[in-house]
Formats: C-alpha cells, sequence, structure tokens
C-alpha cells in the first residue's frame, strides 16, 4: 500500500509541476491578447511616470536620473542599446511602434519583462522584481506537503480496510476457510469485500463438501475391501485348481491397489486439513533414511535396481518431523523405483538455513513442460499410464502437501544419471523449536 501512496503522490506532484509551468510559459502565447491588455493596464501609470520624470531631460542629466531611481529600485529599469531594441521580434516592435509599450512574452507571466518608449524616442526595459527565491521554495513546499496530507488523509481509511481484506485473502489462501473479511458499514470498499466473502463461502462450502465425501468414501470403502480380501482368501482355501488360484491372486491384487489408493486418498485428505504440527524429534539421518525407503531388498533385487546414499556428515544427526520426512521420502523413493533403469541415488547436503534431500534415478526422466503437473492430485504422464508403473498420480501430490506444511519446498529437474531428479528443501530447526531433554 505504501508503494501506491508513493506513486499517486508522485504522480499528482508531477503533473502540478507541470501544470505550473504549462500555466506560467503556455499562458502568455495562447491568451496573448488578454495578457497584453492586463500589462498596459498595469504599467500605463509607471509608463506616464517615467515619461514625465525622463522626458524633460537628455542625455547626462537622464542618465543621472535613471541612476538615482536604479539604486532606489534594485535596477530596475535599463536603456536598450539599438542592436538590443532591433534584436527584438518584429510583434515586439510593432506593438512599441503603436502602443508606446510591449513586454515579452517568452518571459515568466509572474515576472514580464516590459518595454517603455520615452518621449526622446529611447526605450526602457522594465526588469521583473525580484522575488526571494527561499521564500517561493517554502511556498512549494507547503503547498505538496499539504498535497500529501491530503492523500494520507484521504487513503488511510482505503488503506486499513484493503489490509484488512489483504490479511484475510492471505489467511484463506492458507487453508483457514472460515478468514473472512470484516469491515464497517461506511467502508468505500465494503461491496468489494461482501463480494469476497460471499466467494470465500461458497469455496469453502466446496472443499469442505468435497472433503466430505472423499472422507467418507475412503472410510465407507475399508470395510467392504477387507470382506473382499477376507472372502477372497477363504476362497483360494477351499479349491485347490491353479487357474482359480491364479484368478483370485489377481483378485486380491486388485483389492490390494483399491486399499493403497484409499490409504492415499485419507492421506491427502488428512495433510489437506491439518495444519498443526507433528512433534519433532532428533533422528540419525542416514539410519531413518534407510529404513523409511518403503521398499525391501528382495523388491530392490526383483527389479535389478540399486540405492547409492550420500549423506553429508554435517547431517549426522537432525531434528524433524519423523513421520512426515518417511512418508515423503518413501514416496520420492518408490516414485524414483518405478522409472529407474539399474540406479537410485539419495543425497542429503546442507544449505543457509535449511537442507536439501536429493532423490535421483537413471531413467527417462520427464518432461519440462510437465514438471508442474506432476505435483497434482491425480495427474499421470501419457508414458505412466499403465498401472504397473503409473501409480495413483497422488504420491507426489503427497510429497508437495508435506513440504508446503513443513515450510519448505519439492522441485524437479533433470539427473546427472539421466533420469529425474527431485529436490526438497527443509527449513533447519531454530533453537525454539529443538526438543528438551
Amino acid at each position: 500500500m505504501l508503494r501506491i501512496l508513493i506513486r499517486l503522490y508522485l504522480i499528482v506532484a508531477v503533473l502540478s509541476i507541470l501544470s505550473i509551468i504549462f500555466v506560467q510559459r503556455g499562458f502568455p502565447y495562447l491568451f496573448s491578447t488578454q495578457f497584453t491588455t492586463q500589462m498596459h493596464r498595469e504599467y500605463a501609470s509607471e509608463a506616464m511616470l517615467l515619461r514625465r520624470y525622463l522626458g524633460p531631460v537628455r542625455d547626462d542629466a537622464q542618465q543621472a536620473r535613471l541612476d538615482g531611481m536604479n539604486r532606489i529600485s534594485q535596477q530596475r529599469y535599463s536603456r536598450m542599446s539599438e542592436e538590443q531594441v532591433h534584436a527584438l521580434s518584429p510583434t515586439v516592435r510593432r506593438e512599441l511602434a503603436q502602443h508606446g509599450m510591449a513586454w515579452n512574452p517568452g518571459g515568466d507571466v509572474n515576472h514580464p519583462e516590459v518595454y517603455i518608449t520615452l518621449d526622446d524616442g529611447s526605450i526602457l526595459t522594465v526588469h521583473p522584481r525580484i522575488s526571494s527565491g527561499w521564500i517561493e521554495v517554502i511556498a512549494y513546499a507547503i503547498i505538496f506537503s499539504v498535497m500529501l496530507g491530503a492523500m494520507l488523509l484521504w487513503l488511510t481509511p482505503h488503506w486499513r480496510d484493503l489490509e484488512k481484506l489483504r490479511i484475510a485473502a492471505a489467511r484463506f489462501g492458507d487453508g483457514a476457510l472460515d478468514a473472512r473479511a470484516k469491515l464497517s458499514e461506511n467502508s468505500s470498499i465494503k461491496q468489494l469485500c461482501a463480494y469476497f466473502n460471499n466467494m470465500a463461502d461458497r469455496i469453502g462450502a466446496l472443499i469442505t463438501a468435497q472433503r466430505d465425501m472423499v472422507n467418507a468414501a475412503s472410510h465407507e470403502l475399508r470395510t467392504p475391501l477387507a470382506r473382499l480380501e477376507f472372502g477372497l482368501v477363504n476362497l483360494m482355501d477351499t479349491t485347490d485348481d491353479s487357474n482359480a488360484h491364479k484368478r483370485i491372486q489377481a483378485m486380491r491384487k486388485d483389492v490390494e491397489e483399491l486399499d493403497i489408493l484409499v490409504g492415499e486418498l485419507l492421506t491427502l485428505s488428512m495433510l489437506e486439513q491439518s495444519s498443526l504440527a507433528e512433534s519433532r524429534e532428533k533422528i540419525m539421518l542416514e539410519d531413518f533414511l534407510r529404513s523409511a525407503t518403503g521398499i525391501s531388498s528382495e523388491e530392490l533385487a526383483l527389479r535389478r535396481s540399486t540405492i547409492s546414499w550420500a549423506i553429508d556428515a554435517t547431517l549426522k544427526e537432525i531434528v524433524v518431523e519423523p513421520r512426515s520426512l518417511g512418508r515423503a521420502f518413501s514416496n520420492l523413493v518408490r516414485n524414483a523405483s518405478r522409472y529407474t533403469r539399474s540406479a537410485i541415488r539419495v543425497r542429503a547436503e546442507p544449505g543457509a538455513g535449511c537442507w536439501s534431500l536429493i532423490v535421483e534415478d537413471d531413467g527417462i526422466g520427464i518432461p519440462e513442460q510437465e514438471r508442474e503437473r506432476i505435483f497434482e492430485p491425480f495427474y499421470r504422464l501419457d508414458r505412466s499410464r499403465d498401472r504397473a508403473t503409473g501409480g495413483y498420480g497422488l504420491g507426489l501430490a503427497i510429497v508437495k502437501k508435506i513440504a508446503d506444511r513443513l515450510g519448505g519446498t519439492i522441485s524437479v529437474g533433470s539427473s546427472e544419471l539421466g533420469g529425474a531428479k527431485f529436490v526438497l528443501n527443509l527449513p533447519l530447526p531454530g533453537p525454539a523449536a529443538l526438543p528438551r531433554h
């Protein structure tokens, strides 16, 4: 808001200065007739007195009287030489010939130069009265200070109300669906506030309904899935047909996939609804990560893949939320295992006030135009539509939610191994966040 005030003030100040310059320099040309008439009225008496006082005398006597006048009036009058007279514009010379008086419209409208013809044909220049420059500076400073005060007086209530609306919008964007802006009835942005609150009500209702539906459906699915699993196990025990065993095993695999999907949905919903941080614990990072991959050695051997580790020595012990970190890391490793050819690399590196957990693979990588969308729920790349490799499109969305909740970031790029590189940046806890023993 301060930027808006500064910009508005600078615009008004610059336009005011340009207006003053235009009035002083441009009006004498635009309204030359009116200014000439006004000049004749103002200087007619002074011209008459000059002619009466200087007219009766000539040469040195006239110059002596002129010098005496200048001592009193601060060099207000000067006699023009023939070269100076010839240098005048034709319009000014014509005015002098017709009226015995003219002025220079190129000067300042407040300080004009006036030319008066005496009885002997000589021409005097009446110089503008010299004003104190510091007085004008003070005057303009007062004017622009009053303008700034008026703007502050006018903008302060708008500033206050817009700040309330901004805070409410920020809280709503951070997940506080009950955030609303409350302004007085006399607020100039009351209608805008009403539109925002109505929009927030509708969005909040839609999100709440969606969450409730997902939670209810996920919880309700758990019971029939457990029954199906139990029934399929019993069915397999009641038959010795190998073909029937194969079909039952395939059905059990489908049920297992549904159960995993339900678990992912519940986890995602929990992360969206919960803003409370978990308790922090001090862990041995490398040991913790090795146990949290979510992939057994048998599965790695089956996929003919290996995991290499490079944990910086300064991160041997670290304070984290183990459950959240473990879930995010497991999702990253399992995602890498789906696309790797043979190698997965895990690194942990310290940074300025943060640390980075990096998971790389030697797969086919992720196209640059797809790198932002892969963190959206249920979004899967075209090449991963096959359920054998593609998953459900929720694993990376869960990682993104965990990173946001922990105050970190997640990004994806190209790895030196040839595949994708996921970088999870997490803040290092301050002294107040360290666990007490």
